[in-house]
């Protein structure tokens, strides 16, 4: 099974949280791998991916996945504009993607498009 779906789009916010999106686990499927691709422009700030094992998620459900180099997040301190990918692999039954802007320097405390860049969109792939 192959299924892509989009998980995250723009949000005129310093910090959101994408759609909960059903993971590998909903299905009962064995192999566990799902394939994200983060698509930025102008991107300032962090970008975090989390799982749940719980059927039905309450904010206390929600974990960090490693998607950095050595972090959690993915990272910008200056504005990028780029697409990447991450492969995880864990039986996670649902997963979403974050914006986090509380690290930008200056601790802006409103979204200006121009100053922060955008998450384009976020898409997920199980299979």
């Amino acid at each position: 099974m192959s299924n892509t779906v989009e998980i995250m789009t723009h949000e005129a916010s310093l910090n959101y949280t994408g759609s909960e999106a059903k993971g590998d686990g909903y299905y009962g499927s064995g192999d566990g791998v799902h394939t994200v691709a983060f698509y930025l422009q102008n991107y300032l700030g962090r970008i975090h991916l989390e799982g749940s094992l719980a059927t039905t998620p309450t904010a206390s459900d929600w974990f960090a996945i490693k998607i950095g180099a050595s972090t959690d997040y993915v990272e910008y301190t200056s504005q990028t504009t780029e697409t990447f990918a991450s492969t995880v692999i864990g039986n996670f039954v649902w997963l979403r993607a974050r914006v986090d802007r509380s690290a930008v320097a200056g601790s802006p405390t409103v979204y200006v498009i121009a100053d922060h860049g955008q998450v384009e969109k976020v898409l997920l792939n199980i299979g």
